[in-house]
């Protein structure tokens, strides 16, 4: 393995896993993306740490889930005395680049370079336009000079910078807005799907959004269908609401589907920018010394059960692409199955040669290069308050409040129409899950402030450790924040071999 390689991350912002042709979407244009996945290991079941994005990008920042972090929901603040992953990889000698949307907080002052929208406003203000621009649809702001487009040169050119100036390895977070609503792709892009025939049907059945838990419909903010009221603007929140009931009715449901339209043809924009980056690093002959992560912080459900939102965990907002790349390292166009954003810093400092021992993540990088399965057998995710785990084969959610649950089974309904929560057949998997579920969620914990806090103590009266309980220091020196992944991996294996 080359001595500490360069590490490139690219997300994008609400990409559903079916954007792409590769995961299985016959209609997706992600040639990109495929290429990536050719050259690399693309894992079936990515997900997200939190569907929603300042939570999930706290995650992907700190390697903590969101309970640690402290965002639980977007317009909260990450709490700041936990490493960050660009604060890690400054000690390893790495130029740190971060270019595009942050929304996690207070940026690490260990980016050496940080460009973003205010850098955005100043460059499209000499061509005449305003960033507000690139939010009308259809835009005016031509292609080259989108947000998006702007972000992935600012990329580029900040990598061929590192590069000559020969300043050491470079850690680089290129960071899409898009696909994020509004969908308004530039140039040809927006009539990209006009023809499309073979999108996805929407997956709903009529009414399902009453259905949904008391904690759930306060998170989207879905109402009683007697308390819906519509105008005729289609941007309009109530003229949603509205739609969500009569979801069928032609007039609502061509809109929809426009909509739809417009979602897929911002995600194959996205691609196009992907592939030029990917152009940058074999122009430069760095393919081979650089470590890729290409994902997305979350999903939509773009009418998927009746709503258009994420802040929750069906499929649609919570499994996301997600794929790693470094040819002669990594094994290329294999799949494996399970990745969390926790992951993704725990997996980059394992390939810079360091670690944090209180993330809550799986190094991926290891045993990949060693052509192992991935480590991780479940994805887990907290969003507010509540919490959900997906097995090979379940998917159960928890909510605290109310001590309400679903459960899905993932291979015989993969739409998720059939809740079993409650069903008598089903009642021992249901309690196994929760009780790996709730187990887990008390079980991690601010490993950081725990593991400062059993110190040493100096002096001629020192006697081991200050701490109230001196005899546990030990084992909490010993302690790991993946330790609880690692449990519930090993809970999980044992539901899914009940059948």
């Amino acid at each position: 393995m080359p001595h500490r390689p360069n590490l490139l991350l690219i997300t994008t912002d609400t990409q559903r896993w079916d954007t792409l042709n590769c995961m299985g979407s016959p209609f997706a244009h992600s040639p990109h993306a495929d290429r990536l996945a050719a050259e690399g290991v693309m894992f079936t079941q990515g997900h997200t740490s939190s569907p929603v994005c300042s939570p999930a990008r706290s995650s992907l920042i700190t390697g903590l889930h969101t309970p640690i972090h402290g965002v639980w929901e977007n317009g909260m603040t990450r709490l700041t005395h936990f490493p960050t992953l660009p604060d890690l990889l400054k000690e390893r000698g790495y130029t740190n680049i971060m270019v595009g949307k942050q929304h996690f907080g207070q940026t690490p002052d260990t980016f050496d370079i940080a460009i973003g929208n205010d850098e955005y406003k100043q460059y499209i203000a000499q061509h005449g336009f305003t960033p507000q621009d690139c939010h009308t649809q259809p835009t005016p702001v031509p292609e080259e000079h989108f947000l998006d487009t702007f972000f992935a040169k600012q990329t580029i050119e900040q990598i061929d910078k590192v590069v000559k100036s020969n300043s050491g390895p470079f850690f680089a977070f290129c960071s899409f807005p898009a696909p994020h609503p509004p969908e308004c792709p530039p140039g040809d892009w927006l009539t990209f799907y006009e023809d499309c025939d073979n999108l996805p049907e929407l997956n709903y059945t009529a009414g399902e959004e009453q259905n949904q838990p008391l904690h759930t419909k306060r998170l989207l903010g879905i109402k009683s269908t007697n308390e819906c009221h519509s105008g005729e603007d289609p941007t309009d929140v109530g003229y949603w609401r509205e739609a969500i009931g009569r979801i069928y009715d032609p007039q609502y449901r061509d809109t929809i589907m426009e909509l739809r339209r417009l979602y897929y043809a911002f995600a194959a924009y996205c691609d196009a920018l992907l592939g030029r980056i990917l152009n940058c690093l074999d122009r430069n002959n760095l393919r081979e010394n650089t470590l890729i992560i290409f994902t997305s912080d979350h999903g939509q459900q773009f009418f998927d059960h009746g709503f258009n939102d994420k802040h929750n965990v069906y499929d649609e907002s919570w499994r996301v692409p997600f794929m790693m790349s470094m040819p002669g390292t990594l094994p290329q166009g294999e799949t494996r199955d399970f990745a969390l954003w926790n992951d993704i810093p725990t997996t980059f400092l394992a390939a810079a040669g360091t670690e944090c021992p209180s993330m809550q993540g799986f190094d991926l990088f290891t045993p990949l290069s060693q052509g192992e399965q991935s480590p991780r057998q479940c994805a887990v995710a907290t969003l507010y308050k509540s919490c959900a785990l997906a097995t090979k084969r379940w998917k159960l959610s928890y909510f605290f409040e109310e001590d309400e649950g679903r459960l899905f089974d993932r291979i015989n309904d993969p739409k998720e129409q059939n809740d079993l929560y409650d069903h008598a057949d089903h009642l021992e998997i249901r309690n196994e899950l929760r009780h790996a579920l709730l187990a887990w969620r008390g079980d991690i914990a601010d490993l950081k402030t725990a593991l400062d806090g059993t110190t040493k103590s100096r002096g001629p009266n020192a006697r081991g450790y200050l701490i109230v309980a001196p005899r546990i220091a030990r084992h909490t020196h010993q302690m790991r924040g993946v330790d609880a992944e690692q449990r519930l991996n090993e809970k999980c294996q044992r539901v899914d071999a009940m059948g």
